[in-house]
């Protein structure tokens, strides 16, 4: 399993050899923090921040630059065997601006022996004082390996590739973006896991001149069981 994460580096790296306009990289780290108040319902809360440090557009192509902070929050409901039902809001904080998004989500995750593999259905929309309203439509397939045996189980590793396209709308425009992210993770216990990877964007499909992202991904999950009295 080994091979086939090395496997996806090769397939993400394909889609940036053509059509490359524009390209920056940088990391993004993500904590999220995950409450289960009951058995069907867990309240989701999430902070990540992306850091800009190579930017082809600029003459100075290398060097740190601060883009934004995401701040989410998401109700989810477990409906019936497989499915999840997520709603919530986002708070994004992007040079001196406020930007809101609302949430809507739908997961659907089955196993099969030794793959789990996961769909997600989701709409999002986004308002700014300094953009007009921008609405999409999104749809992301996940795979999970575990390295060792047929379950991710405590003290192992496993391997995660998704990939995600997003239709958006604004200004009576559209547009698709595309986006690979292969993933090592690593579960420490049933309430923690760390995950590391590159989240690999490919915005503007249905516009000249591709622009290309490249980041460095270092997620940290964490669980907390609400304790029944």
């Amino acid at each position: 399993m080994k091979k086939l994460f090395f496997l996806s580096l090769i397939v993400f790296i394909g889609p940036m050899l053509y059509a490359q306009s524009s390209f920056s990289s940088g990391i993004l780290p993500r904590i999220r923090v995950s409450t289960k108040i009951t058995d069907q319902i867990k309240w989701i809360n999430g902070i990540e921040s992306r850091q800009l440090l190579i930017n082809d557009s600029k003459d100075d192509s290398f060097g740190y630059d601060y883009i934004l902070t995401d701040i989410s929050s998401l109700l989810s409901f477990k409906v019936g065997a497989h499915g999840v039902l997520n709603g919530g809001y986002l708070l994004r904080i992007e040079n001196d601006e406020i930007i809101h998004r609302a949430i809507q989500q739908y997961n659907l995750v089955h196993n099969y022996n030794v793959l789990r593999i996961g769909h997600r259905f989701a709409t999002d929309q986004t308002y700014g004082n300094s953009a007009s309203p921008e609405f999409r439509a999104r749809y992301r397939i996940t795979i999970e390996k575990a390295l060792a045996g047929n379950n991710i189980d405590p003290g192992e590793f496993y391997v995660k590739l998704s990939n995600e396209y997003i239709f958006s709308y604004q200004n009576e425009k559209s547009d698709l973006e595309m986006r690979i992210l292969p993933f090592l993770g690593y579960e420490l216990n049933p309430k923690n896991k760390i995950e590391i990877g590159l989240d690999y964007r490919q915005d503007r499909l249905l516009k000249s001149g591709a622009e290309n992202d490249l980041w460095l991904s270092i997620n940290w999950f964490y669980t907390i069981d609400k304790k029944k009295r």
